[in-house]
């Protein structure tokens, strides 16, 4: 019986440790080289917390000729968006403004709990 405790001990441990490997950063800094040299503090972006209550395609999004979305999971925005609309209409910064102050605002609409939606709350100064 005690064998079985040191067991079922080490594979939870190692079950932990292995899921721990391959989460993501709990906070990811919006600071892509994309946009220069920043005028406002760089965003502390809080990934896990948007992930439990969003689809991942909601901001990992690759929309082909067809507007199906097709995903991007793990490519940087700034992949496709660029500091101004070339090949792609939505620039860097509005597409962060638009994708995470329009969800905020749209929240606040439906009565619900909400992030930022005014500058100073997401571009914090230290």
């Amino acid at each position: 019986m005690r064998f079985g405790k040191y067991v079922a001990f080490a594979l939870i441990l190692s079950f932990l440790l292995v899921a721990s490997a391959f989460s993501q950063d709990e906070i990811i800094k919006l600071n892509s080289e994309e946009l220069g040299t920043h005028q406002r503090p760089v965003v502390q972006f809080t990934h896990e917390q948007h992930a439990n209550v969003l689809e991942c395609l909601r901001c990992h999004h690759d929309f082909d000729k067809y507007g199906n979305n097709l995903g991007s999971e793990g490519q940087p925005c700034s992949d496709c968006h660029a500091r101004t609309s070339g090949k792609n209409p939505v620039p860097l910064q509005e597409a962060f403004h638009t994708q995470c102050k329009a969800c905020h605002d749209q929240m606040l609409a439906n009565g619900a709990p909400s992030g930022p939606v005014m500058c100073g709350e997401c571009h914090k100064r230290k």
